[in-house]
């Protein structure tokens, strides 16, 4: 079971049973997963939480991807995304590490989950405005949607509306110069964002 740096994660914990309960269906390969709902989960666990947590020996990995260790890395990090399955630039650096080692197959696989995170996360707003911001769960997941659409950031704003959080990250599209800028929800909800966008849908 995951451990809290002091103590094991209750089992009792619904949003830890969902959030495991729709990992381990991925991990399976059952392409009826819901990824924008595995994201929520993740964010939803981890808000939960009334203790920082961090998985086992995540600083060792990091190392050991440094050093391109791979094999040690590999086997740190299969640990590492019990914790952080939603973190797709952990899949990323596993592909790598896994075609580093001739792996076709599990390098394939963490690809596609990579692919998946990025395109739930895409399928969250438009970042047009702030009711339509893509919903996030960290800074790192605004700039892989920037970089998805060419974009290079140039600047970074924060807004307050109301009550919530957002980040507007503005730039200019790579290939035509042209000036961009997208909304995130960096309120820290991801769920509470899909639902409202929902909502208005509605």
């Amino acid at each position: 079971m995951p451990q809290l740096i002091g103590r094991d994660i209750s089992a009792s914990n619904e949003y830890y049973v969902r959030y495991k309960e729709l990992t381990d269906r991925a991990k399976k390969g059952d392409s009826t997963v819901d990824f924008v709902q595995l994201i929520s989960a993740a964010s939803d666990w981890s808000v939960s939480e009334k203790e920082i947590f961090r998985a086992p020996n995540r600083d060792a990995m990091v190392e050991a991807f440094k050093k391109k260790d791979y094999k040690r890395a590999l086997q740190l990090a299969e640990i590492v995304l019990d914790y952080e399955f939603t973190n797709r630039g952990l899949h990323l650096a596993t592909t790598k590490a896994y075609e580093e080692l001739g792996d076709k197959a599990k390098a394939g696989f963490h690809r596609g989950i990579a692919d998946k995170i990025l395109a739930a996360l895409l399928t969250t707003g438009d970042g047009k405005s702030v009711e339509t911001a893509y919903c996030v769960q960290s800074i790192n997941e605004e700039y892989v949607i920037m970089r998805h659409f060419g974009y290079k950031v140039t600047s970074q704003a924060y807004i307050l509306s109301d009550k919530t959080g957002y980040d507007l990250l503005s730039g200019k599209e790579e290939k035509t110069g042209k000036s961009v800028g997208l909304y995130f929800d960096i309120s820290g909800l991801f769920s509470r964002c899909v639902q409202s966008h929902q909502v208005k849908k509605t």
